[in-house]
């Protein structure tokens, strides 16, 4: 087992309106060595050497997390309560350490995926900008799409077909 426990500290945003927490757990543990393989696990969206850490995005319902996983410490941006920190903090040290018991098994990964273009997502859309999605326009939809932000079906007026297509597209990533 690689990581065992960890200590957690909570601090609200500089926002004074926000009401979230972000959440750090510090560990004793280096898990550098991990990382890469991690990132083939987690599909991770940007792994950095230097200085050792990978983020990933954590989809819960309709809001993406961004998670940084440090050598001693993982970092979570955005959490309504200590107990949803807790809940994504046991699952990660979970896979974790599923990982690391399987490292010999897993192709490291030292590059960061492909993310879907956005331009590609906004020839599927209606591109009538008719904000249905809470949004302004169909382009800052695609772009939300495209970092994981937003889904298909987050666009009412999208076509059947072409939701699917999109689907079937960004199923690649």
């Amino acid at each position: 087992m690689l990581l065992q426990d960890f200590r957690r500290e909570f601090v609200r945003p500089p926002n004074p309106s926000a009401q979230h927490l972000r959440c750090f757990a510090h560990f004793e543990t280096d898990i550098a060595e991990i990382l890469p393989h991690l990132n083939a696990v987690l599909k991770g969206h940007q792994l950095s050497q230097q200085p050792p850490m990978l983020t990933v995005k954590l989809r819960k319902g309709d809001q993406a997390r961004l998670i940084t996983i440090y050598p001693h410490e993982i970092a979570i941006n955005i959490v309504k309560d200590q107990q949803e920190a807790g809940e994504i903090l046991e699952w990660l040290r979970q896979v974790i350490n599923d990982t690391w018991e399987r490292r010999q098994e897993i192709q490291p990964r030292f590059d960061v995926p492909a993310r879907p273009r956005i331009l590609d997502i906004l020839r599927l859309l209606p591109r009538s900008n008719c904000g249905q999605c809470g949004l302004p326009a169909c382009m800052v939809f695609a772009a939300q799409v495209s970092e994981g932000l937003k889904s298909p079906a987050a666009c009412p007026p999208l076509e059947e077909q072409n939701r699917q297509k999109l689907t079937d597209y960004l199923a690649n990533f």
